[in-house]
């Protein structure tokens, strides 16, 4: 069950402002120990420390090759690539990499049974807290991602 919160907008000069919004919550995040663990007990003949060796490595290869300018595709999860963030140049000659490509990010495009088509299918979802408006217990910060960067509704 995927539980959310409701939230209003209140990034003053977005088209949404003053809306309100759902956005899901973490209950936990579950670390590549946890997830070889839970892997491990799947009926696998593999013991939690193969599988946690080949999930490690899994990680450290697609960093290789993203970081080489190739995409990785894990069917069922998604594609990996690298992405740029970058500030413009008046013309192609003023671009420069060293100022005007500010950070280097990783891309994931989900497929197959991660696609949004498919979740959406298979969701169920609740609210975690019922809003109750004479408490005005209710999220009004600009909604976070689970590591605490802002993102758009």
């Amino acid at each position: 069950m995927l539980h959310y919160k409701i939230y209003q907008n209140k990034s003053k000069g977005n088209k949404a402002y003053g809306k309100w919004f759902a956005r899901a919550t973490v209950n936990q995040t579950i670390d590549l120990e946890q997830l070889a663990e839970h892997m491990a007990n799947h009926n696998t003949p593999y013991s939690k420390g193969a599988i946690y060796g080949v999930l490690t490595d899994m990680v450290n290869c697609i960093r290789e090759l993203v970081l080489e300018g190739n995409a990785v595709k894990i069917p069922n999860l998604a594609i990996f690539s690298a992405g740029l963030t970058t500030m413009g140049a008046s013309t192609p000659e003023a671009f420069k990499p060293s100022a005007n490509i500010k950070s280097v990010h990783l891309r994931a495009r989900s497929t197959g049974d991660l696609t949004r088509a498919v979740l959406t299918t298979a969701a169920k979802v609740q609210q975690l807290v019922p809003y109750d408006p004479s408490k005005g217990a209710v999220e009004t910060e600009t909604p976070t991602d689970p590591d605490g960067k802002s993102v758009n509704p």
